[in-house]
């Protein structure tokens, strides 16, 4: 799972992906957000516990979305497979962590000069094609008791969780980095358990390609890096797998015919020719031996292997 999750982040932590995530999940597809805009963010942070510890807490992902000097926004990525029930206090924790630095900042100016204020937007990525979110997407969800007097004034906050596995055809056909081969991959296995890789453009093959490497525990992904490191589309991938589908099939209804009616023609009609054509081969080698041997001219060596007059005329044009 560690390594699973240290794949992910490698490719979502790429300024391109990571803003077409953010553009197609939040607007619709809408590209706002540019991926030289972004800047990558500070991740870890430190809080005291009951004890009074210092203990660290780190996002999986986080980038600064910017316009020049103004930062706009905070953007955090969580990659959840398996669902998380305390997520909504994890989110808040990291968030306030963000606004937290915004008011030290704003301390350390005094009023002198005007600091701007940002929102923090955290996304949960959940990566499960066999079972939906059915932890809480809020903090008011966690608790599971609170006398009813006080429900009022006990501060909400939501999260955001996309369920990739069920994102619809439409929502997919939106992602314009090397994400959509990513949310293909959980749509398509939840729909019917197997896979057939869509074709099309990649352009981060080595992070992609370790992705899906470890996901499919299949090592024809790194195979194909390897040998194929120049190579920058998924339609090989997709032939490869076609092939190894149809496999089967063929075995089962292609083979039999190949055995039955194909063998025993080719045995009679082409294998004669094959032969003759062999010893063809092996005629042309001798005529060539001793001419080089003996230093005898072609119709030399032709007279010495019997070879008929009117068969030479194809000998000599091939010498």
């Amino acid at each position: 799972m560690a390594e699973k999750d240290l794949t992910e982040k490698q490719l979502f932590e790429l300024e391109d992906v990571f803003a077409d995530i953010v553009n197609t999940l939040l607007l619709d597809g809408e590209p706002l957000i540019l991926p030289e805009e972004l800047k990558p963010a500070k991740k870890d942070s430190i809080y005291k516990d009951e004890e009074l510890k210092n203990r660290m807490q780190e996002r999986d992902v986080a980038k600064l979305w910017t316009q020049g000097n103004v930062r706009l926004a905070f953007f955090g990525l969580e990659d959840q497979t398996s669902v998380d029930y305390v997520m909504p206090l994890r989110i808040v924790s990291y968030d306030a962590t963000v606004y937290k630095t915004m008011l030290t900042e704003l301390e350390k100016k005094d009023g002198k000069e005007k600091f701007p204020l940002y929102p923090a937007i955290t996304m949960v990525l959940h990566f499960d094609y066999e079972h939906h979110w059915t932890g809480p997407r809020s903090l008011k969800e966690c608790f599971k008791k609170i006398p009813p007097k006080l429900k009022p004034y006990v501060s909400d906050y939501k999260i955001n969780v996309f369920e990739i596995a069920w994102l619809s055809d439409d929502t997919i056909a939106k992602f314009k980095s090397d994400f959509r081969f990513v949310a293909d991959y959980y749509a398509q296995m939840r729909k019917t358990g197997k896979w057939q890789p869509m074709p099309g453009k990649v352009k981060h093959i080595k992070e992609l390609f370790d992705l899906f490497s470890v996901v499919t525990k299949d090592t024809r992904f790194i195979q194909m890096y390897h040998t194929k490191g120049v190579m920058k589309d998924m339609s090989c991938v997709a032939l490869d797998y076609l092939m190894e589908e149809l496999k089967p099939k063929v075995e089962k209804e292609l083979k039999p015919k190949v055995e039955k009616e194909l063998k025993p023609k080719m045995e009679k009609e082409l294998k004669p020719k094959w032969e003759a054509q062999g010893a063809d081969r092996a005629t042309l080698n001798s005529i060539r031996s001793l001419m080089k041997s003996v230093k005898w001219t072609a119709e030399q060596a032709m007279d010495a292997l019997f070879i008929p007059p009117k068969d030479r005329k194809r000998y000599l044009d091939r010498i």
